[in-house]
C-alpha cells in the first residue's frame, strides 16, 4: 500500500488509476481519466509570452514545482460541527440559515448536511466522489459537458486528477428556498487539489450553492486546480457566489462556464481576495431565448499578490441579456489583470449585454490591466464595454477631512463606497456583509 500511495502523489498515469480505484468510479469515468492524461502529456503548458490567453499569468516558477507536490490527504469525517478547527467554525458561523453544507478538509469530506424536506424532494447535494458511486449515470451526463479537458493543459490535468467537490441536482419544479453552502478548506502544504462543482437545475428549478475556497496554513506552497460546471434548464434560477479566501502560499486557476437555458436567469458572483496567483476563468454561454445573466466580481490583491480575472458573455440564442460588474482596488505592489470578452453569434438577435470593470490604484506600485473586448456577428443587438483605472480622488478624501474624518479612515469610507454598487447586485445579504468584511480587512492589513 505505501508503495501505491507513493504513486498516486505523483503525476503519473499509475497514479490516475489508483486515483480512480480509490474513489471507485465506473468503467466510463475511468476511461475519461485515461484520455485526459494522455492528452495532458501531448499538450505543451501555457507560453506567457506567445499565447494570449496566458500572456499576463506567468506559470513557470509552478510548472518547475508541480512534480514536487502530492496530493492532499484524505480527512476524516467529523462528529459534529463542535469537533472542527476552530477557524473552520467562525466561517461556519457566518451562515446560520443554511439549507446545506458540505465541507471538505483538504481531499475528504468532514462535514455534510441537507436538510430532511430537500431530501423528500428529490435534491442531491453530495460530495462529488460519492455521485460518481452512487448515480454515474446521471453525473457522467453532464460532467464535462461545459469545462472541456481538451479545451488547454491545465483543463486536462484537472480532469485527469479530479477528486471530490459537489454535485447538486435539484429537480423539476422544486425550490430549495435556503443556501446551499460548500467549503473547500486546506491545511497541508506542498500539495495538490483538483476539486470539481457540477450543479444541474431542472425546468422551473431554484437553487442558491455558495463555493468557498479557504485557507490559513503558510509556508510551503499549494495549488488548486478547479472547475465549475453550472447547468441551468428552461426557466430555472440559480445564485452562485464563489468565493476565494486563500493564504498567500496558493496558486489557484479554476475553469467555470454556465449554459443558462431559455428564460432561465444566472446570478453569479465572484470574489478573491487571497492567494499568491490566482485565474478565474468564468463563462456564462447564453444558450435558451430569453436568458439573463448578472455576473458579479469583487478582487482585491495587496503586496505580493496578482488577481486575474477572464470572462466571457457568450451570446448563442435570441433575446438574452447579461449584465457583468467588476470591481477591484490595489494596495501595494501587486497586480490585476481583467480581460473580458462579449461574444455574439450570427443568429443571437435582440442580445442585450453590457460589461465594466473599474479599478482604484491605492499605491503607485499597483498595476492593473483591463481589457474588454467585442466579437459580435449579429446586427439587431446592444452590446457595451467600458474599463476605467483611477487613483483615489484627492478632492473626495479632502472632503472627508475638512469633516474632521482622519485620512485613513476616510480612505476606508472611499474603498467600501467604490465597492457598493457591485456589492448591491449580490442578493445575499450574508454574503454582501461577509464581502464587506473581507475589504475592510485588506484596508486594515
Amino acid at each position: 500500500m505505501a508503495e501505491q500511495t507513493l504513486q498516486v502523489q505523483a503525476l503519473s498515469r499509475e497514479g490516475v488509476t489508483f486515483l480512480s480505484e480509490q474513489i471507485g468510479e465506473a468503467g466510463p469515468m475511468r476511461q475519461r481519466r485515461e484520455e485526459a492524461w494522455r492528452f495532458y502529456l501531448e499538450s505543451p503548458f501555457p507560453n506567457s509570452n506567445t499565447d494570449e490567453p496566458w500572456r499576463r499569468t506567468d506559470t513557470r516558477a509552478l510548472v518547475r514545482r508541480l512534480d514536487k507536490l502530492s496530493p492532499a490527504p484524505q480527512s476524516a469525517l467529523a462528529e459534529s460541527i463542535e469537533s472542527l478547527p476552530e477557524a473552520m467554525q467562525a466561517v461556519l458561523r457566518e451562515s446560520d440559515k443554511r439549507g446545506g453544507l458540505l465541507v471538505r478538509r483538504d481531499n475528504g469530506v468532514v462535514y455534510f448536511e441537507l436538510d430532511e424536506e430537500y431530501i423528500e424532494q428529490g435534491v442531491l447535494f453530495m460530495d462529488l466522489n460519492q455521485a460518481l458511486r452512487e448515480h454515474p449515470e446521471l453525473v457522467e451526463k453532464y460532467l464535462f459537458q461545459l469545462v472541456k479537458p481538451e479545451e488547454g493543459k491545465f483543463q486536462t490535468l484537472h480532469a485527469a486528477l479530479v477528486n471530490g467537490g459537489a454535485f447538486l441536482y435539484v429537480p423539476r419544479g422544486v425550490v430549495v428556498e435556503r443556501a446551499l453552502q460548500v467549503i473547500h478548506w486546506v491545511d497541508t502544504t506542498d500539495t495538490l487539489l483538483f476539486p470539481h462543482t457540477l450543479v444541474v437545475l431542472e425546468e422551473e428549478a431554484q437553487a442558491t450553492v455558495m463555493d468557498d475556497y479557504l485557507s490559513e496554513v503558510t509556508g510551503g506552497s499549494i495549488f488548486v486546480n478547479s472547475a465549475v460546471e453550472l447547468h441551468l434548464a428552461s426557466y430555472s434560477t440559480l445564485i452562485y457566489l464563489s468565493i476565494q479566501n486563500w493564504a498567500q502560499n496558493v496558486t489557484h486557476f479554476n475553469f467555470s462556464r454556465a449554459a443558462v437555458g431559455a428564460s432561465a436567469t444566472l446570478n453569479w458572483t465572484v470574489g478573491q481576495f487571497g492567494g499568491k496567483l490566482t485565474r478565474f476563468q468564468t463563462e456564462a454561454d447564453m444558450v435558451g431565448s430569453g436568458g439573463s445573466a448578472l455576473l458579479n466580481g469583487v478582487f482585491f490583491p495587496t503586496e505580493g499578490q496578482q488577481h486575474g480575472n477572464y470572462t466571457l458573455q457568450h451570446h448563442k440564442a435570441t433575446h438574452c441579456t447579461s449584465d457583468l460588474l467588476y470591481k477591484g482596488a490595489l494596495l501595494g505592489k501587486c497586480r490585476s489583470v481583467y480581460e473580458g470578452g462579449i461574444k455574439v453569434a450570427k443568429g443571437a438577435q435582440q442580445t442585450d449585454a453590457y460589461q465594466a470593470n473599474r479599478n482604484l490604484m491605492l499605491s503607485r506600485s499597483a498595476h492593473a490591466d483591463s481589457i474588454p473586448q467585442l466579437e459580435i456577428e449579429a446586427h439587431e443587438v446592444r452590446c457595451t464595454h467600458g474599463s476605467t483605472t483611477s487613483q483615489m480622488d484627492q478632492e473626495e478624501l479632502f472632503y472627508l477631512q475638512s469633516r474632521g474624518i482622519d485620512k485613513d479612515p476616510a480612505t476606508k469610507l472611499i474603498v467600501e463606497g467604490f465597492y457598493v454598487p457591485v456589492l448591491d447586485r449580490i442578493p445575499l445579504r450574508e454574503v454582501r456583509a461577509r464581502l464587506k468584511a473581507a475589504i475592510q480587512s485588506r484596508m486594515s492589513s
